[in-house]
C-alpha cells in the first residue's frame, strides 16, 4: 500500500488581504471651482460632493461622520460590484455573532476548521477604518492625527477586506485587484498617504495579508517556524517596504523591536522565561534550528528559545504581543486564540485561523501588493511544506545571507524561494519612491496606473 501523500501548502494555502485607503470629499453646502483656463485643476476641486441633506441628517460630528461612512461606504461598495468584484458594505471589520457557520459546509474557507467559517469571507466588503480617522461619542471630537483639509472637505477611512481565496487561485486574484484598484482611484480621491503619525496613533494606511489552511487548524510546530523565520528575516525584509513602517509600533511592531519578548516586558510574559528547563521542547527545536540560530542573543538572552519553549498559542500571543495593549504586532496570531478566549489583547470575536502579515505600507498598486502577498506565500511554504532536516537546513542558509551585509534583501527574497517577476516589481518601487509617496508635502493623491 502506498504512503498517504503529504499534505503540501499549494493544497491547502488560503488567504485573503485587507487594503486600508483614505477618501477626500466636499461637504453639501460647498460649491465646486472650476478652473481658470490653461489653469491645472487641484485635487480637492474634484472631489465628490455629500448629498445635500446629509449633514443635515447629522447631530454632532460623530454622528454625523458615522452618517457619512455609512452612506460613501454603500456607495463604494456598489462601485466596486458594478465592475465586476461582487462587494458588500459592513459596518464592522469582523464576523458578527450571528454569522456563525454551518456545520454541513463543505467549501474550505478563511478559519477553515469546520465549527469556524464565516459566511463573511465569502465577498469581498468595505468597512470603515476607524483607527485612521475617527470620533468620540462622548464629545464628539475627531482625533488628533486626522489628515489636514481644505476648508470644506473631509476625510473618510475604508478599508477594503477581500474575499478568501485559495492559493492555486493567485492568478485570478491579481486580476480582481487590479480591477479593485483601478476602479477606487479612477471614481474617487483616494490617498494612502493623506495621513500622519502622532504619540497616541496613525493616520496612515497599510496592507495586511492573512493566511490560512484548509480544513485544518494550525499546529503549533507551524507557527514556532513561521515566528523563527520572520525574527530572523524580518528586519531584512523591511527594506521592501517604506521606511516609516518599521517605526509603525502602535499596530504592526516589528518582532525584534516593539513586542513583549523583544523589550523584555516582564509583565506581560510567561514566567518561565527565565528557567526555561529541559523539557521536550529541547528536541523540536534542535531538530527544527541550527545552534547558531537558536543561541544568538537578543538584549543578552537567546530569545529564539522562548518561541519553542513555548507550550500554547496564548504563550506566543502573549511573546509576540505588541507592548501597551498586547495586540497586534507585525506578525500577528490573535486569530488563532478560540472566539470565547478571554485574552485581553483579543480585539474581535472570531477565530479566523490565520497568521496576519501587517508589514507593508498603504498602497492601491495591485502589482506591488501582489508582490508582497507572493513573499508571504513563500514563507508559509517554507514553514507548512518543509521536513525538520529540511527546515532547519533552510533556516541556517537564511541566517547566513542575513548576516552578511553585503548581501541584498532580493539575495534573501532568491534563498525565500520568490521568482524574478516578484523581485522585478520590488525594484521599480524601491524604498525612495515609497516614502516619497508617503509624504504627504509631496503627493497626497494616488498618481493614476
Amino acid at each position: 500500500m502506498d504512503a498517504p501523500k503529504r499534505v503540501e501548502f499549494s493544497d491547502v494555502g488560503t488567504f485573503g488581504f485587507e487594503l486600508e485607503f483614505l477618501v477626500y470629499l466636499s461637504e453639501s453646502n460647498i460649491t465646486q471651482l472650476n478652473p481658470k483656463p490653461g489653469e491645472a485643476s487641484q485635487p480637492f476641486q474634484q472631489t465628490l460632493q455629500e448629498p445635500y441633506d446629509l449633514a443635515k441628517r447629522g447631530n454632532g460630528d460623530h454622528e454625523l461622520h458615522m452618517k457619512r461612512l455609512h452612506h460613501f461606504g454603500v456607495e463604494i461598495a456598489d462601485k466596486l460590484t458594478e465592475a465586476g468584484i461582487p462587494t458588500a458594505y459592513r459596518e464592522k471589520g469582523h464576523p458578527k455573532d450571528d454569522d456563525a457557520p454551518k456545520l454541513d459546509q463543505e467549501d474550505a474557507r478563511l478559519g477553515s476548521f469546520d465549527e469556524f467559517r464565516y459566511s463573511s469571507y465569502k465577498q469581498c466588503t468595505i468597512v470603515p477604518e476607524e483607527t485612521m480617522i475617527w470620533t468620540d461619542p462622548k464629545n464628539g471630537k475627531r482625533m488628533a492625527v486626522r489628515p489636514e483639509t481644505e476648508d470644506g472637505h473631509f476625510w473618510l477611512g475604508f478599508e477594503f477586506v477581500s474575499k478568501v481565496f485559495r492559493y492555486r487561485d493567485f492568478e485570478p486574484m491579481k486580476l480582481e485587484l487590479e480591477t479593485v484598484c483601478k476602479t477606487l482611484r479612477a471614481k474617487y480621491s483616494v490617498s494612502i498617504n493623506a495621513g500622519k503619525d502622532s504619540v497616541h496613533g496613525s493616520s496612515r494606511c497599510s496592507v495586511h495579508v492573512h493566511w490560512g489552511i484548509s480544513g485544518k487548524e494550525y499546529n503549533l510546530l507551524t507557527v514556532k517556524r513561521v515566528l523563527t523565520l520572520m525574527w530572523v528575516t524580518e528586519d531584512s525584509l523591511m527594506d521592501l517596504h517604506a521606511t516609516w513602517r518599521g517605526d509603525a509600533r502602535k499596530y504592526a511592531a516589528l518582532l525584534q523591536h516593539g513586542t513583549n519578548m523583544a523589550v523584555d516586558n516582564t509583565s506581560k510574559l510567561p514566567d518561565w522565561i527565565d528557567n526555561l528547563d529541559n523539557g521536550d521542547w529541547r528536541h523540536e527545536m534542535e531538530q527544527n534550528v541550527p545552534t547558531e540560530v537558536r543561541n544568538s542573543l537578543h538584549m543578552n538572552k537567546a530569545k529564539i528559545q522562548w518561541i519553542w519553549r513555548a507550550e500554547t498559542v496564548d504563550d506566543l500571543v502573549m511573546l509576540v504581543g505588541e507592548v501597551k495593549k498586547s495586540r497586534r504586532a507585525s506578525v500577528a496570531i490573535t486569530e488563532l486564540l478560540p472566539a470565547a478566549s478571554d485574552f485581553a489583547g483579543k480585539v474581535r470575536r472570531s477565530q479566523l485561523n490565520t497568521i496576519e502579515f501587517r508589514h507593508m505600507q498603504g498602497s492601491l498598486n495591485p502589482a506591488l501588493t501582489t508582490a508582497w502577498i507572493d513573499v508571504t506565500a513563500s514563507i508559509m511554504r517554507r514553514c507548512i511544506d518543509l521536513s525538520a532536516q529540511e527546515f532547519r537546513s533552510f533556516i541556517e542558509d537564511v541566517s547566513t545571507c542575513v548576516s552578511d551585509k553585503n548581501l541584498t534583501v532580493y539575495y534573501l527574497l532568491n534563498k525565500l524561494g520568490v521568482g524574478r517577476e516578484t523581485c522585478n516589481v520590488f525594484r521599480s518601487f524601491d524604498q525612495e519612491y515609497l516614502d516619497k509617496e508617503a509624504d504627504s508635502r509631496i503627493s497626497v493623491f494616488l498618481p493614476e496606473l
